[in-house]
């Protein structure tokens, strides 16, 4: 029989899987952070926003908001609506974790990321990695939350020594840019950020709605998209 690994050894195996997903994960947050104090957040904002919501990407979307005046609740909406994906994370590692107790699933909870969920959906689908897994998650979720308050301190901080005449506003979509170009590797997902992107920019609504919609709207172009190369195949 092959040799269970201790909770400790995958505990530890967390952490080095963690380590060549820091060269993005560390400027990202960097970048977050900065992305916060240029948008007009004090320190203490910017670092609760980070230990709150701890996902980026909902992050740079609300600091952008928060600079064009937007009210808090579209600020909110934009967040959960950018955040959905998390609710499919969830459902898919629930079938490893179902057996924890409470308090193991919301700290899981609370570490979701993409690459968590990603790294542990590969490392449960070997029988022998599943007893301890949880470890193994919880090794990858804890290092990569520091390293992400780290690296939005030091965004905070480089921030706020960049003088007020040298926008940051680029950063935001300079950003988004660098994550959704390599994703965009078939006709949903392309067609998805097509849509989104143009109703984005040519839809006027007040408050700032035309982000949520272009969201919503992407979303379902892309799935009528999929379901139509599907059918297509």
């Amino acid at each position: 029989m092959p040799q269970v690994p201790g909770a400790r050894t995958e505990f530890m195996a967390g952490i080095r899987a963690f380590l060549p997903m820091s060269m993005s994960i560390l400027p990202f947050g960097v970048v977050c952070g900065a992305a916060a104090v240029a948008a007009g957040m004090s320190v203490p904002q910017a670092m609760a926003m980070s230990l709150l919501v701890f996902a980026g990407s909902a992050q740079i979307a609300s600091s952008q908001l928060f600079g064009s005046g937007a009210p808090w609740w579209v600020i909110l909406a934009t967040g959960v609506i950018i955040n959905l994906r998390f609710l499919m994370y969830s459902a898919s590692l629930s079938q490893q974790f179902a057996g924890l107790g409470r308090r193991w699933q919301a700290v899981i909870a609370y570490l979701l990321t993409d690459q968590a969920f990603a790294l542990t959906s590969m490392r449960g689908g070997t029988p022998s990695n599943r007893r301890h897994l949880h470890w193994f998650y919880l090794g990858f979720g804890c290092a990569t939350w520091l390293s992400w308050q780290t690296a939005t301190v030091v965004g905070i901080v480089l921030g706020n020594l960049v003088p007020a005449r040298w926008s940051l506003d680029f950063i935001v979509p300079l950003t988004f840019i660098a994550m959704l170009v390599p994703i965009l590797d078939n006709p949903a997902l392309f067609c998805a950020a097509l849509a989104g992107g143009l109703a984005a920019v040519f839809l006027v609504l007040p408050l700032k709605l035309n982000l949520i919609a272009a969201a919503l709207l992407g979303i379902a172009v892309g799935l009528i998209v999929n379901r139509w190369v599907e059918r297509r195949d």
